[in-house]
């Protein structure tokens, strides 16, 4: 029986050392479940994020403006300082051949000075000029200023074109986040989207289920229905916008919400900027482009968006009509459509964007984007 209960003993020992000497494995964390709530906020927050780096590549690009203007005033004066350089190299040419032949100013010091075959060499035999010929003295001083400022002048050139290949690539980079993060944003919405869907047909069985009755028909989408009359491709294709490369969407408008107001109308900051016009007046292309996108039944209702071919696209929301189809090109001032108030809208507008991408969340703010196109509203 001792025998027996002293086994049993080291039993329970031997599988106490074992259980504390065994890897402590971590329980799998559940994630939570994927609700609609949480894709909208996931979805929002990437919007919001395009949109401060959307701010921020405007912000480089008019800086960039600035600089090419600097430095446009930097090659001005180069240019002249250059011309002004070889003409005062000419005079003191002339003035060291004149003493060669003469003989003055002794040992020749001015004509060795002139025609060195270096800078450094040029500037190191400064000291052997005569002390009397201050004349020489007074031009080879002119001369070594103009050099200075040349180099200087050359240095700032440079300085500035490296800066501006450096905006040049934290735009490319921007953009690129931009495009990443709206794409991602697309992409959950699309999952909400069948969330949403799923959801609705799961209660419909339900309903139908219960009632034992035909399923009611689906209720019209926001904004109407989509209305399109495609216009002729050709047509389109010939540029209507008086010689103009850049034109306003609308001929005759009242300017009304702006770019980041804020209000009622709209969840966070509006993304463009609304021309007050009448149901009907024509909407034009602002600039030539390919047609990327024609929606309607969102909160914009009937929409275009061009792609422009130089990193930007534009938008036009509440159309009462569309006239143009996806992958149609489109010259600048060709009608697209005719204004409407079709989506979430109050009365009969133009909503315009300019976007860093096609998608929602890549505004900037399109008055200060036009005017550096030669559009002034």
């Amino acid at each position: 029986m001792r025998q027996r209960i002293r086994t049993f003993q080291r039993g329970v020992v031997l599988a106490v050392v074992l259980a504390a000497a065994a890897p402590v494995v971590p329980r799998a964390v559940a994630k939570p479940p994927v609700t609609a709530e949480s894709l909208t906020e996931e979805v929002r927050e990437l919007r919001a994020e395009a949109a401060d780096a959307s701010a921020t590549h405007e912000r480089l690009r008019r800086r960039q403006l600035d600089q090419r203007a600097e430095l446009a005033e930097v090659r001005e004066r180069l240019d002249a300082e250059r011309e002004r350089l070889s003409a005062l190299r000419d005079i003191a040419g002339q003035r060291a051949r004149e003493q060669y032949r003469t003989g003055s100013a002794g040992s020749g010091g001015l004509a060795r000075l002139i025609l060195a075959d270096s800078p450094d060499i040029f500037l190191r035999r400064v000291s052997l000029l005569e002390r009397g010929d201050l004349a020489a003295r007074r031009l080879l001083d002119e001369v070594l200023e103009a050099e200075a400022a040349l180099a200087r002048d050359e240095l700032l050139a440079s300085r500035t074109q490296a800066k501006l290949r450096q905006e040049a690539e934290r735009q490319r980079e921007i953009r690129e986040e931009v495009e990443r993060k709206l794409a991602a944003a697309e992409a959950r919405l699309t999952e909400l989207r069948e969330l949403r869907a799923e959801r609705e047909a799961r209660a419909s069985r339900a309903a139908r289920q219960r009632a034992a009755a035909p399923l009611p028909a689906p209720p019209a989408p926001a904004g109407g229905d989509c209305v399109s009359a495609v216009r002729d491709a050709d047509e389109l294709a010939q540029p209507a916008g008086g010689g103009a490369s850049w034109v306003a969407p609308v001929e005759t408008y009242t300017l009304s919400a702006s770019f980041a107001q804020h209000g009622g109308m709209w969840s966070s900051a509006h993304t463009g900027q609304d021309f007050a016009v009448p149901t009907g007046t024509p909407v034009r292309a602002v600039g030539s482009g390919t047609v990327v996108s024609v929606t309607c039944g969102d909160a914009f209702g009937n929409a275009v968006i061009i792609d422009h071919g130089n990193g930007y696209y534009s938008q036009y929301a509440h159309l009462s009509v569309t006239e143009v189809a996806q992958g149609q090109y489109i010259a600048v001032g060709q009608r697209l459509g005719r204004s409407g108030s079709t989506g979430n809208s109050t009365g009969p507008h133009l909503h315009f964007e300019i976007r860093l991408t096609p998608y929602v969340g890549s505004a900037i703010d399109p008055a200060p984007w036009l005017r550096d196109h030669g559009v002034t509203l």
